[in-house]
């Protein structure tokens, strides 16, 4: 966490007014945790001869990507619902995020089900 913290201060030091010592807003803090984990989790390189492991690191990583977005997102709009009278229907957003990533791991998935296993 004390990445996130640290990369909170950063980010608050390019938002005029906000001091580095002030508490952050939930949302700054979320977004803070949201980029330090995209940043720390680059997609491997897929080679040209792509075998069913290199796909399966990539629907890992939309996996732990949407997982993350998921989160954010949930921050993101329960801070909104609270400026908005009566407040936000996002619960649908939870299982639209759920559909996208089954649909994305599970064609990675099958993708990777008709390669090769392994390398000779």
């Amino acid at each position: 966490m004390a990445q996130a913290e640290s990369l909170s201060n950063a980010i608050r030091a390019l938002i005029p007014g906000a001091r580095a010592s002030s508490p952050p807003k939930p949302v700054w803090a979320a977004h803070a945790e949201f980029v330090s984990n995209v940043a720390g989790r680059p997609p491997l390189p897929i080679p040209v001869f792509a075998e069913a492991a290199d796909l399966e690191d990539r629907a890992d990583h939309f996996k732990k990507l949407l997982d993350a977005l998921s989160v954010y997102l949930k921050v993101v709009l329960a801070d909104a619902a609270q400026t908005v009278p009566g407040g936000l229907e996002v619960h649908h957003v939870d299982a639209l995020l759920f559909d996208l990533t089954s649909e994305i791991t599970g064609t990675l998935q099958q993708a990777a089900n008709g390669l090769p296993k392994g390398r000779a």
